[in-house]
């Protein structure tokens, strides 16, 4: 008797979202194993919806790190898993018509050696290198992102309030948020919706990006983070604490009093 939509989409949440994927403590992750998994989302996905394109892996953020440590090796699993699940889903009788991406991302609240995997649909590719940048800006993700009321303060004077999923900050005009400063890389940074969580990206690929005094590329923003883009200062924020503006007031006098040096 054939499913109905309906009975698709609970088989499907039973078979991916209850069993998250894991590993041995100790081993490396297989790409081959989580590319098998991953394609269960396209066996037992509704067939009236588009598939998804892209996967989002969460892990726990000690092994994110240990990923990270080695770059070129994880753009190199990220881009063979995806080329897994292409290879197994053709095999399967499953012919996507689209480049599968795979990105790793750190999750707090991931248990170490275990994944849960978040399918979804790039609306709006952002290249920068190999990287690809999700946009989701479904209805849930925006009520989520104006619970949260998050907002950036630019230089302790200017206050722009984060109501988007992603947003793009540098010297180019066509960024949500424009710096005109030398220092400023044309595409410096992004400040992206992930989950639960706004997190900061450095896509300048200079190194020019530290929160909290400590260089970052990805680091999940917290009310009262400060953000150096090269010598531009910016405060994190979330609702509307006073203890807030008077860290901003503070980093305002601070720029008032001394020469910010970019970084070398």
């Amino acid at each position: 008797m054939k499913r109905s939509p309906l009975s698709r989409v609970e088989s499907l949440i039973r078979r991916v979202v209850e069993e998250p994927f894991t590993w041995l403590a100790g081993n490396p992750l297989d790409p081959f194993r989580l590319a098998t998994h991953l394609v269960r989302y396209y066996e037992d996905g509704p067939a009236d919806s588009p598939p998804p394109n892209h996967f989002t892996i969460h892990i726990n953020p000690a092994d994110y790190a240990e990923m990270v440590g080695r770059p070129t090796e994880l753009a190199d699993l990220e881009a063979q898993v995806g080329e897994y699940v292409r290879l197994l889903a053709e095999r399967r009788g499953i012919h996507l018509t689209e480049t599968v991406s795979v990105a790793f991302a750190a999750d707090p609240g991931e248990q170490p050696q275990r994944a849960h995997v978040v399918p979804s649909r790039i609306a709006e590719p952002v290249a920068e290198g190999t990287e690809v940048f999700l946009v989701d800006a479904g209805d849930a993700v925006m009520e989520a992102i104006r619970a949260v009321d998050a907002f950036l303060i630019v230089q302790g004077r200017q206050h722009i309030a984060l109501d988007r999923p992603v947003t793009r900050i540098g010297r180019r005009m066509d960024n949500d948020i424009v710096i005109d400063s030398p220092s400023i890389s044309r595409q410096h940074a992004q400040i992206r919706w992930r989950q639960r969580y706004f997190v900061l990206y450095d896509v300048s690929r200079r190194g020019q990006t530290a929160v909290n005094g400590r260089p970052a590329r990805e680091h999940i923003l917290r009310s009262g983070d400060v953000i150096a883009l090269s010598d531009v200062m910016l405060v994190y924020g979330e609702g509307r604490d006073a203890p807030l503006g008077e860290l901003a007031s503070a980093v305002d006098e601070e720029l008032d009093t001394t020469q910010l040096k970019p970084f070398e």
